[in-house]
């Protein structure tokens, strides 16, 4: 029996549908994608929807321009999700050039529409804004100093789970003076570190950090983070490239002792046999912070780059099981963080 497609009984299947599709276009089969083009339907059911959700709301008729005003500001925010990355400003060099299909005027939105009030139930919650400080936030947050690229992923619990944490990101406040000096020193002390070996060991093999300083700022931030979060310990796996750098400026291995093993009478106190190229070699230590300590481990990595990797989630676990891991009578393991880089 034929049926229209709006039927009541349809309901619910027109607004999955049409979250899978505002979501993901190519989520859905072309015939719904066709569907929605107008987004006329998709919108008028989105607003009964938050009208029965209003507590003592009254329904009110949506008039086409509404409708079509919705729509428009509906792909702009989808669209930022998806090319925002492509006008990113990840070059120190020079600007980024700017995408057009991310122009508001390609969406037949106006300057006098720019000040009027929006609230879309897929970007901050649906908070009621300005369109022109919706356009702002969506460029702060999808075309800034990182670009991100995620739309590609079919898993939607996965894909919700990422956009949320980067829109949340977004709503951060600026870093202090303190913090971004800090972040500064990270940076200096590696291509300070990198420079006087590059120069002192001309032509040694040592697999430098050099371009990838800003790893330097990550490890360091996620250790300030760790007392306040209840880690007591840290394993980390990683590659040859920057091993030396982290070594000395993150873990804390001597620098005497490091430098000692770039010379040609170095000999390890080691069973015959047993000894390791430095860039091939681990440590370990106490790392102390205003907040708290932390044991920081590096494992030794042979030449099989990802051989470490399960090496590492062993030792986690089992550092887990010797701290006796557990909140309220449950398992918790979140004192151990494993930390793998390549």
């Amino acid at each position: 029996m034929n049926s229209s497609v709006s039927a009541r009984q349809n309901a619910e299947l027109l607004e999955a549908k049409y979250a899978e599709w505002c979501e993901n276009p190519r989520s859905v089969d072309e015939t719904w994608a066709a569907f929605f083009e107008g987004f006329e339907l998709g919108v008028a059911q989105l607003k009964k929807k938050e009208d029965a959700a209003a507590a003592g709301a009254s329904t009110a008729q949506v008039s086409d321009a509404d409708v079509a005003f919705n729509g428009k500001v509906t792909s702009l925010v989808y669209n930022y999700r998806t090319l925002g990355h492509t006008q990113a400003a990840i070059n120190p060099l020079e600007a980024p050039e700017r995408n057009p299909r991310l122009r508001p005027d390609q969406y037949n939105l106006t300057d006098a529409d720019m000040d009027r009030e929006v609230a879309n139930p897929f970007f901050r919650h649906g908070d009621r804004m300005k369109l022109r400080d919706m356009v702002a936030a969506l460029e702060a947050t999808y075309s800034n100093k990182i670009g991100f690229e995620f739309m590609h992923i079919h898993n939607t619990t996965v894909r919700h789970w990422v956009r949320e944490r980067i829109e949340a990101h977004a709503m951060r406040s600026e870093a202090t003076p303190e913090k971004k000096l800090n972040s500064l020193c990270w940076v200096l002390e590696s291509e300070a570190f990198e420079n006087f070996l590059g120069k002192r060991f001309l032509g040694e093999k040592r697999f430098s950090n050099e371009g990838g300083e800003g790893v330097m700022i990550l490890l360091n931030a996620i250790l300030e983070g760790c007392p306040s979060r209840g880690v007591k310990e840290i394993e980390m796996g990683m590659s040859h490239r920057g091993r030396l750098c982290v070594l000395s400026n993150f873990v804390r291995k001597s620098i005497t002792t490091l430098l000692y093993e770039f010379t040609p009478t170095y000999e390890p106190d080691t069973v015959a046999g047993d000894g390791d190229v430095k860039y091939h070699l681990g440590y370990e230590s106490i790392r102390e912070l205003p907040d708290g300590n932390v044991r920081v481990s590096l494992a030794a990595n042979p030449s099989h780059l990802e051989a470490v990797n399960s090496i590492v989630e062993g030792k986690a676990r089992a550092r887990q099981r010797v701290l006796n891991d557990i909140s309220g009578g449950e398992i918790d393991r979140g004192q151990v963080l494993p930390i793998l880089m390549h």
